[in-house]
């Protein structure tokens, strides 16, 4: 369990299948905000987590990777007693595919 600026986090590695991600502007628009909904096979629970624009390109790889199974990593955090779920690592398992080019 790690401490920064008065919260505390936990770091889990897991095992299971994106089942699809969103994105929404904030209410004044100076932000996105992307979620991920992850489906756990071991126990059939499924779970929202948060996407930080730091993360925005494991977004993209998630999109282009949806319902396929994973490994990710997520941080679990409290902030002013609310818990939070965000992505900080995503490994795809079996075939990929590479979300489209930019331009």
């Amino acid at each position: 369990m790690v401490r920064t600026k008065g919260d505390i986090m936990s770091k889990f590695l897991a095992n299971c299948v994106v089942m699809g991600v969103k994105s929404k502007p904030s209410q004044d628009g100076t932000r996105t905000y992307r979620t991920a909904m992850l489906y756990f096979e071991d126990d059939t629970t499924s779970l929202e987590a948060s996407i930080s624009d730091e993360h925005e390109h494991l977004y993209k790889l998630m999109e282009a990777n949806k319902m396929k199974s994973c490994h990710l990593t997520v941080n679990l955090r409290e902030y002013k007693g609310q818990r939070f779920v965000d992505v900080t690592g995503y490994s795809p398992t079996g075939a990929v595919s590479l979300p489209p080019a930019s331009k």
